[in-house]
């Protein structure tokens, strides 16, 4: 067998030796220039899948060169290199070094183009600049106002919480966050995602849960509802002193519709089902409990300087109680006076 074109015997492509087929086909190509369409408000590129986040311009420019690349049938690549250089902001010259192979043979190719960047806007970022939403979530508190502790931490946990959410769906975002009377307004760009977190913080805050839908319009012929969640919490916080049922505690933590508190006159933890009957009354935030400065502490009592009137209290130390430091937070309520342990 030789081949038709140098007459040279051997191993043939068709009727071509390698040499030969090597000159009269490209095996891999590219076309001169290679169009890429980037986001100019995030990281996304446009393909032919949509739009899809790729990282910096040199990654998304390497992705669409590749995706430009035009293979002889059955060859396939087996090793790619991409060189740029910036000629200017839109342009970018690109030098590709290809290893493709083909009937078992491999075949080396040294490739340019040029890379034109465009600006466009995606889906998901068009819709967060036209203030896109699908859902409202509504905390509200047990007041007219929420603290600002309070607001501070709902807004840093929904913006977290959205942010891991986003990693794995671009179409999850937050339209805006507005501050209303009573607490604060969430907008979402997906009902799904609203649901999901309005539940978390039903869970990890105890707070009510409800939810509501209003017609928003139609879409492919279909009615398009908008949703709205409320989540309510309970008036307290985690290291705040509530009343309930006629005790006085601290309250260590909230978690799937259960209070974790501790009386603060005997030290004895509970567990306190939200649903139960008698109502919480808040009565110093986290915020408002003062610290006294240790003057005598004995086993059983604890002796601090009263902040308020400078004159020494003689106070029994609650069950598993303990201090770090020279001061300790001191509560005082209708019923007395008491010292809360830094284990609490």
């Amino acid at each position: 067998m030789f081949c038709v074109e140098c007459g040279r015997e051997g191993a043939l492509i068709g009727s071509l030796c390698v040499e030969c087929y090597s000159k009269r086909h490209p095996v891999a190509s590219l076309p001169d220039h290679v169009d890429l369409t980037l986001c100019a408000h995030c990281s996304s590129m446009q393909t032919a899948h949509g739009w899809e986040d790729i990282g910096s311009v040199r990654e998304a420019a390497e992705a669409a060169i590749e995706a430009s690349m035009m293979l002889e049938k059955g060859a396939s690549i087996s090793d790619i290199s991409v060189r740029l250089v910036e000629s200017d902001e839109r342009n970018i010259h690109a030098s590709v070094s290809v290893v493709a192979t083909m009937d078992g043979r491999t075949f080396e190719r040294e490739l340019r183009t040029m890379v034109r960047l465009k600006r466009g806007s995606c889906t998901e970022c068009s819709k967060q600049q036209g203030n896109y939403y699908e859902a409202i979530l509504q905390v509200r508190g047990q007041g007219r106002e929420l603290p600002r502790e309070v607001e501070r931490e709902m807004r840093d946990m929904v913006t977290s919480r959205v942010a891991a959410m986003r990693k794995s769906s671009r179409e999850v975002f937050l339209s805006r966050i507005e501050s209303v009377k009573g607490g604060l307004d969430f907008y979402f760009s997906t009902i799904g995602a609203a649901r999901t977190v309005a539940r978390e913080l039903q869970d990890r805050l105890c707070a009510e849960f409800k939810e509501s839908s209003s017609l928003w319009g139609r879409k492919g012929g279909k009615e398009v509802s908008r949703m709205t969640f409320l989540v309510r919490l309970l008036g307290f916080s985690r290291g705040d002193v509530a009343e309930h049922g006629g005790r006085e505690y601290y309250i260590r933590g909230l978690s799937r519709g259960v209070v974790h508190a501790v009386d603060i006159a005997t030290g004895e933890e509970r567990a306190i089902k939200t649903g139960e009957s008698e109502k919480w009354r808040l009565l110093l935030e986290r915020a408002q409990i003062p610290k006294a400065v240790v003057l005598v502490d004995s086993e059983r009592e604890i002796q601090v300087l009263d902040p308020e009137t400078n004159s020494p209290l003689e106070l029994r130390k609650p069950g598993s109680f303990s201090r770090k430091g020279e001061q300790i937070r001191l509560v005082k309520t209708k019923r007395g006076a008491y010292v809360l342990s830094d284990s609490w």
